[in-house]
């Protein structure tokens, strides 16, 4: 898309510390953070995702590990069926936290 308008706009410095340290902490620039603002597009920061997605990565690894011993027999096969509506309560939550983010928007 071409951006071809400018729009000048007059805080006071405290406003735009503020304004600045949102944009910062949500990744992306000033422009688009105050664009998208306007806008009303909602501005997710999800800043400890990573952290999130390794948990994740852990419990998955567990849940394979059992799998393996259940079909070698060295364990009676236990009920995961809780652990996996929690794990997909997980996972809907946190695509419902990165739907309004789309690539071209970082």
């Amino acid at each position: 898309m071409n951006k071809t308008k400018l729009i000048t706009l007059r805080v006071t410095e405290k406003e735009y510390q503020t304004i600045k340290k949102k944009a910062t902490k949500s990744g992306i620039s000033l422009s688009r953070f105050v664009a998208f603002s306007a806008l009303g597009k909602n501005v997710v920061s999800v800043n400890r995702l990573p952290q999130v997605a390794k948990q994740l990565i852990k419990i998955g690894t567990n849940l394979n590990q059992l799998v393996t011993l259940c079909h070698q027999g060295r364990i009676t096969c236990p009920d995961l069926s809780r652990t996996r509506r929690e794990l997909n309560n997980i996972w809907l939550l946190l695509s419902f936290l990165i739907d309004p983010i789309k690539p071209s928007q970082r």
